[in-house]
């Protein structure tokens, strides 16, 4: 009786103020949606990330030294590391064939995450890295990660998401982008990210061989960044955006875009492992603009500055530092540099 006297009181106030009984009627699904599009089992794209930047003319950058960090100690027991990049201030390191991923604060030079995958794929060589404008959910500390396989039987980049399983972390695949051709083919493929025009660029050699010659070139073709959210994509190189060529030269690393520029380091030592020191190349660095399409500038030999190491990959961090990982003494090197007026 006195909940029939409750229910009368409120239907007799909500006539008084049907402004209430609509927002009764209306407020529930609308609260239903937002948990259904927010809700952390479902994908949360945006463009949050908008990568690291370095100022300057690209013709005028200088390197001024390259000092050795510190020694890589969380060895993996699979393969050396290969890849790199960085998102803010941290810096991601991945091993060969896709067993261990390390994760430095470069504030502090400390390994603050490793994440096993517990995946060992002899096809992987996880060459190029880059972080990418999209979190996978809008609870991940890290923005989705782009590792492109260099292997021939790959011929692919994965796009993995890592996040917080309890205490630690762990990575997944969520896609696959695979590069074809139906008129042309490129062999040991590397792709970087434009964030300033969310353009991908898929890059390889023109030839069979990843040694530098005069009629091998390496070409890069330009796609939109596909929707994460797609499982498999395919990219054919005759359906790119754009397309161009620079000279070759031994083994392509890895490398990050800036304001469409391109910085980019080769290794082929002459203390490297067969078949690298079959030319003796020194390590080098070049510079290239993805608008233009041209090299802008280029270190033939980086030996200069007195370190001799295989430069797997550059990267830059949120404070405007370079970073590379030399794979022949398994150390973290800083590039210092200035642009020159």
């Amino acid at each position: 009786m006195k909940f029939k006297m409750f229910l009368n009181k409120v239907w007799n106030f909500l006539k008084k103020f049907p402004v209430f009984l609509l927002l009764g009627i209306f407020i529930p699904p609308i609260i239903y949606a937002g948990r259904y599009m927010f809700q952390t089992e479902h994908h949360y794209s945006n463009l949050f990330y908008s990568g690291n930047r370095i100022d300057g003319n690209p013709e005028n950058f200088e390197i001024t030294s390259i000092n050795p960090l510190f020694k890589v100690t969380d060895i993996s027991s699979f393969s050396n590391y290969q890849g790199g990049a960085c998102y803010k201030n941290y810096y991601a390191l991945c091993s060969n064939n896709y067993e261990c991923l390390l994760i430095y604060d470069m504030n502090t030079n400390k390994v603050v995450h490793t994440i096993y995958t517990n995946s060992v794929n002899t096809d992987f060589h996880c060459n190029t890295m880059f972080f990418g404008p999209d979190f996978y959910k809008s609870t991940d500390k890290f923005p989705l990660l782009y590792i492109s396989q260099e292997n021939q039987p790959s011929r692919c980049t994965i796009v993995c998401r890592l996040f917080q399983n309890g205490d630690a972390y762990s990575i997944e695949v969520v896609q696959t982008i695979y590069f074809t051709s139906t008129k042309e083919d490129i062999y040991y493929p590397n792709s970087y990210f434009d964030y300033e025009t969310y353009t991908l660029y898929y890059s390889g050699y023109t030839k069979n061989s990843y040694m530098r010659s005069d009629d091998n070139k390496i070409k890069f073709f330009s796609f939109a960044l596909p929707d994460f959210r797609l499982t498999d994509v395919e990219l054919d190189a005759s359906e790119a955006d754009d397309s161009f060529v620079i000279d070759s030269e031994t083994a392509t690393q890895g490398g990050f875009v800036s304001d469409g520029i391109l910085y980019q380091s080769f290794s082929g030592l002459q203390e490297a492992a067969p078949p690298f020191n079959k030319q003796n190349e020194p390590p080098k660095l070049k510079i290239i603009d993805l608008n233009e399409g041209k090299l802008v500038k280029e270190y033939k030999d980086l030996t200069i500055f007195d370190v001799h190491d295989e430069f797997e990959n550059i990267a830059l961090t949120e404070s405007g530092r370079i970073i590379a990982h030399g794979n022949t003494h398994l150390k973290l090197y800083e590039f210092k540099y200035k642009f020159t007026v």
